[in-house]
């Protein structure tokens, strides 16, 4: 009997390859849902890991263009 989806997000990554890597010569046990939910674990990660950069990114556009606006306002200041 296959593991509800609960149960397998429940698992650590090292349970759920040492799962598949049991399961695996035994052609009567469909191993499918281990990869496939490794591979959502993976997509995750890399998510989250895009996310948290364009965070980062648009802070540091929200600060250049800030000193940017500072910078054209000193120039404009200096030569009026």
């Amino acid at each position: 009997m296959a593991e509800t989806i609960s149960e397998l997000r429940a698992l650590s990554d090292d349970d759920l390859i040492r799962r598949h890597d049991g399961h695996a010569p035994n052609v009567q046990v469909a191993t499918e849902h281990y990869l496939q939910e490794l591979y959502r674990r993976d997509q995750k990660r890399g998510t989250e890991a895009m996310l948290s950069h364009t965070r980062r990114i648009t802070f540091m556009t929200f600060v250049i263009t800030v000193a940017t606006l500072i910078n054209l306002g000193i120039f404009i200041f200096q030569y009026t």
